[in-house]
């Protein structure tokens, strides 16, 4: 049986912690380095933590990156600071630029990131670290998941094959997604393809990896390894309009062009709900959300155009 720490509150407990088993890792388990990045996340933080310790974190580096925080982040991390390699504290230029200087600090050579909201499942790490061990030439290694409440209530459970974790299914992205804290991936994926763009704000994952699903072999764990908790507070959700439209940039950027005007069309669809929800069958096309809806749409287009233009020029160059 395993004890973890007395909890600062009740809401930081897990419902699998009682009774939990922690299974040890083994000695020859490559090591994994983990960036936590938060900004004022004390109201989920713990839990967060709490997830991390039902699992053996021999040879595992722990580290905070916090861009100022001025809730009681501090509090929660002191309560725990014994399980962190590296706490950081400081103003940065959002989630990316707090990832990339994590990883700059990373030691080891599988790199992963946990969002201070979402929580990894009990004894999932070491599966991971056997994963990397076993199959030497893959660049990525992605466990199931499941999208939740913020309650743990499972909302949508996401079963991988290999068959679907390639870059021609990935670049269909809105609909053949990964769950971010189910991803893991080598220090050379990285060095490769990263660090992750500061001006993407909602699609830097996708982002970096569709650029390593190009360039690396994706391996399948065929067990749940974390929960990404959806709540009133995550970006995606308070912005879903601008992640949708940042998404599609991102697909193009990666020549997936067609799958960008796919993306596209779920704009439309919240253009159509932003009309609906407002009562109006002949919006202007100027003002309130479903103006901005469209403007968003038309200024996509453009940029996708844009991109297919300027992928065509280096095709036609190369081939010369």
């Amino acid at each position: 049986m395993m004890t973890l720490p007395e909890p600062l509150t009740r809401a930081g407990l897990l419902p699998w912690e009682a009774g939990l088993a922690v299974e040890p890792a083994g000695a020859d388990l490559p090591g994994l380095s983990i960036v936590i990045p938060i900004y004022n996340a004390g109201d989920f933080l713990e839990r967060t933590i709490r997830s991390l310790l039902c699992n053996d974190l021999s040879g595992v580096e722990i580290i905070v990156m916090d861009g100022g925080s001025t809730d009681n982040t501090a509090e929660i991390l002191a309560h725990y600071e014994g399980v962190f390699a590296t706490v950081v504290s400081e103003e940065d230029e959002g989630q990316s630029d707090a990832l990339n200087k994590g990883f700059a600090r990373a030691s080891n050579d599988i790199l992963h990131w946990l969002n201070g909201d979402d929580v990894v499942l009990p004894n999932v790490l070491n599966a991971v670290r056997r994963a990397f061990r076993d199959n030497p030439g893959a660049g990525l290694v992605v466990g199931d998941a499941a999208l939740t409440e913020l309650d743990l209530t499972v909302i949508h459970q996401s079963r991988l094959s290999p068959g679907r974790l390639t870059f021609e299914r990935l670049k269909d992205y809105s609909a053949n997604h990964l769950i971010q804290p189910s991803v893991f991936f080598s220090r050379r994926a990285w060095e490769a393809c990263g660090p992750l763009n500061g001006a993407l704000d909602y699609a830097m994952d996708a982002d970096l990896f569709l650029a390593m699903a190009a360039r690396f072999r994706i391996h399948h764990v065929a067990r749940e390894v974390a929960y990404s908790v959806y709540h009133e507070g995550c970006k995606t959700r308070k912005k879903r309009a601008e992640s949708i439209a940042e998404l599609a940039m991102v697909q193009a950027r990666h020549g997936a062009f067609d799958e960008a005007a796919r993306t596209l069309d779920l704009l439309v669809d919240l253009y159509n709900q932003a009309v609906a929800g407002a009562g109006n069958d002949t919006p202007s096309y100027g003002t309130g959300d479903a103006g901005v809806l469209v403007r968003r749409m038309q200024a996509l287009e453009a940029q996708v155009e844009k991109n297919r233009a300027l992928l065509l020029a280096q095709d036609l160059k190369q081939t010369r």
